[in-house]
């Protein structure tokens, strides 16, 4: 079973909920949770246990704005529950570093979760999202969106206000407590989660920039992450999405964009992330299976070059060239008569 949520952000919820006068072992017990497992400070739970968390905690505190008040609670906390990624990103020399760094390090908070910042005209998008994309539930989506701004406006000040805010999940009854956090008009049942800004705020310094305690953090947050259990990556979701359109004909950026429920420059800046790109994605994952495929005799190579999105035979056969100096029919043949030693 995955296990995705470290029991730091477990803690961090059960911690405010005893604010609220909710005792840790009775909201533990009512969300199925051991207390031992939850005491270990590298531990780890599931992803379906986290929710249970998230419900338990807003049915006993009686709080519908649960992940809201969290992210509040956290934010004035004189040492964040996330200690090192807090320090990290107040320590950046500006509120577009400070963003980046969150989203190259959110797995400190959860291995599920992703955060990008996108920049265009006037504009700039700080979106939140899961892995694979999914409908976020509504407390900690909301909490995690204000935590970003509440940390944004400890950066650089006070009067940081989004134009707008998006949530994917419905329209809650009330919208009080979202509007008094975010000053801004805030939608529901949208495309993505996300804070929309002035670009320009982007920009602003912040005030306990430190450059040398940054890349002190940022070196130890990269280790605390390669230390963690391997998830799945952005590109291997990206390429499987691929290899579904691919009898289609070969897929454009934007429709498989669509199908993460993202825009296309969210995904190539995304695949950028991880040292790649949508046309590096496609053209390695064309080769891949027409290596594969051109061992099966059954298939022909007309066959093949449909299977892989190709028009043509022809186009097909450049393409295959200039991945393996060979041709197709070249490529078969030696594999079949030295399978052992081709080079792939």
């Amino acid at each position: 079973m995955r296990r995705d949520c470290p029991t730091k952000t477990i803690q961090a919820i059960v911690g405010f909920a005893a604010n609220a006068r909710v005792p840790p072992p009775e909201l533990l017990r009512a969300a199925g949770l051991d207390p031992s497992k939850v005491a270990d400070l590298d531990g780890y739970v599931t992803h379906s246990q986290e929710l249970r968390v998230w419900d338990e905690a807003v049915r006993l505190t009686g709080d519908p704005d649960f992940g809201l008040h969290l992210a509040e609670w956290l934010a004035a906390s004189p040492l964040d529950h996330y200690d090192m990624l807090s320090f990290a990103v107040r320590s950046c020399p500006t509120l577009r570093e400070h963003y980046r760094v969150a989203g190259r390090h959110i797995r400190v908070i959860h291995d599920g979760i992703y955060l990008s910042i996108e920049e265009e005209g006037d504009e700039a998008r700080l979106v939140h999202g899961h892995e694979p994309e999914r409908l976020g539930p509504r407390q900690p989506v909301e909490g995690m969106l204000a935590l970003m701004l509440l940390h944004g406006r400890a950066g650089v000040g006070d009067d940081l206000e989004p134009r707008a805010v998006h949530f994917t999940h419905s329209r809650p009854e009330r919208l009080s407590e979202q509007e008094r956090i975010f000053r801004a008009p805030v939608r529901y049942g949208c495309a993505r989660n996300e804070l929309i800004l002035d670009r320009a705020v982007l920009d602003r310094p912040q005030r306990h920039a430190d450059q040398r305690l940054l890349a002190l953090l940022d070196r130890q947050l990269d280790a605390l992450a390669s230390a963690r259990p391997v998830r799945r990556s952005f590109r291997d979701i990206v390429a499987n999405c691929i290899a579904d359109e691919l009898p289609e004909g070969a897929p454009v950026v934007a429709v498989i964009a669509e199908k993460l429920r993202m825009s296309w420059r969210t995904l190539q800046r995304r695949l950028q992330h991880e040292g790649t790109s949508f046309t590096e994605v496609l053209a390695e994952l064309r080769r891949d299976r027409a290596l594969e495929y051109l061992k099966d005799r059954r298939l022909s190579i007309g066959e093949v070059a449909f299977l892989l999105g190709f028009l043509d035979v022809s186009a097909f056969h450049r393409a295959f060239k200039r991945w393996t100096g060979r041709t197709p029919t070249e490529y078969r043949r030696a594999a079949a008569s030295e399978p052992s030693t081709w080079a792939t």
